[in-house]
């Protein structure tokens, strides 16, 4: 399996749901505190987020998710 067709993890998938869903990534930060899923630090997203990026070669947070979309992964 190459790299780039590794599925998501459960979190990777709940930051990127709340990201195509309008939410601010200070927003899901605030959503992860309050439903006690960590880590929810800012810091811990960008880093998701920004290696997610380079995973899958999307040099935007929104062509992140119209790839991960576009491959069925969210």
């Amino acid at each position: 399996m190459k790299k780039d067709d590794a599925l998501l993890d459960e979190y990777e998938k709940l930051i990127l749901d709340k990201l195509k869903n309008g939410l601010t990534q200070v927003e899901v930060s605030k959503y992860l505190k309050e439903k006690n899923i960590e880590p929810y630090s800012l810091r811990s997203i960008e880093h998701r987020i920004n290696g997610l990026k380079k995973r899958f070669k999307a040099k935007t947070l929104i062509s992140l998710v119209y790839v991960l979309t576009k491959k069925g992964y969210i």
